[in-house]
C-alpha cells in the first residue's frame, strides 16, 4: 500500500529550477567600487562647479538699485530763462529745446546707469531721497540765476 505524496513531499521531490531560493548576495567587485566612487566624485565635483557657476553670477551682479530724485521743472526753467535771454529765431528756439530734451534725457539715463538709481521727479516723492538736480544742471552746464 503506497501512500500518496502529500503536498510537502511534491514540493521537496521538484528541482531547484522549479521554484526560486533566495540568494545570497555576492560580493561587489573592486572594479564596481572603484567605478561607484568615481561617478560619486563626478556628481560631487559637478554639484561643486554648479554652485561655483551660481556664486560668480551673483558677485557679477549690479549693486542693488537705489532712488533719487530730479527737479525737471527747475532744470526747465533754467534752459527757457537762458534761451530767452538769447532772442533766437523760432526754428533756433526749436533746434535749442530738441538739442536740449535729447541731452537732458541722455544725462538722467548716464547717471541712473552709473550710480544704478531709479531717478523719480521731485514732486512725485515725498520721502527723504538725494536729490540730483545740481548734478544734472552740472552736467548740462545751464547757467545758474538766470
Amino acid at each position: 500500500m503506497t501512500a500518496e505524496p502529500t503536498k510537502t513531499q511534491e514540493t521537496q521531490g521538484t528541482p531547484a529550477a522549479a521554484t526560486p531560493q533566495p540568494q545570497t548576495p555576492k560580493a561587489i567587485p573592486a572594479s564596481a567600487m572603484s567605478t561607484t566612487k568615481l561617478l560619486g566624485f563626478a556628481f560631487l565635483a559637478g554639484a561643486f562647479a554648479a554652485l561655483l557657476v551660481i556664486a560668480i553670477d551673483f558677485a557679477g551682479k549690479d549693486p542693488p538699485v537705489r532712488f533719487g530724485v530730479v527737479n525737471i521743472q527747475d532744470i526747465l526753467e533754467r534752459h527757457i530763462k537762458d534761451y530767452a535771454a538769447r532772442n533766437l529765431t523760432k526754428e533756433q528756439q526749436q533746434e535749442a529745446a530738441a538739442t536740449f530734451s535729447k541731452s537732458l534725457e541722455f544725462e538722467i539715463r548716464q547717471l541712473a546707469k552709473k550710480e544704478h538709481l531709479h531717478l523719480l521727479v521731485a514732486p512725485a516723492v515725498l520721502s527723504d531721497v538725494p536729490d540730483y538736480t545740481g548734478y544734472i544742471e552740472h552736467q548740462l552746464q545751464v547757467p545758474d540765476g538766470l
